[in-house]
C-alpha cells in the first residue's frame, strides 16, 4: 500500500479533520483516508460528460431531455 504525505495544512482544516474523526469514533488517519477513498471513488465533470456523451453514442438521444434542469426541479416542486 502506498503512502501519502501533506505539509502545510492549514491550523482550521487540520482542526476541523481531527473534530470529524473524533465525532465519528476514528483516528485522523483513519478518517483521512475513508475521505481519499470516497472521493477517489467519485466522477469528476468531464468524466460525468464523457459518460453521457458515450451514453447518447451507444443509445441515442431516447430519454434525453433538451429541458433545462432548473426547469425540471421547478415542475417536480410545483407537482408537491
Amino acid at each position: 500500500m502506498a503512502t501519502i504525505q501533506v505539509r502545510n495544512v492549514p491550523d482550521d482544516v487540520h482542526r476541523i479533520y481531527r473534530m470529524r474523526a473524533a465525532a465519528v469514533g476514528m483516528s485522523l488517519q483513519e478518517y483521512v483516508l475513508a475521505e481519499l477513498e470516497r472521493n477517489a471513488r467519485l466522477k469528476t465533470p468531464a468524466e460525468l460528460v464523457a459518460d453521457v456523451e458515450a451514453r447518447i453514442r451507444v443509445e441515442g438521444m431516447e430519454g434525453m431531455t433538451s429541458t433545462s434542469s432548473a426547469a425540471v426541479v421547478r415542475a417536480d416542486r410545483d407537482a408537491h
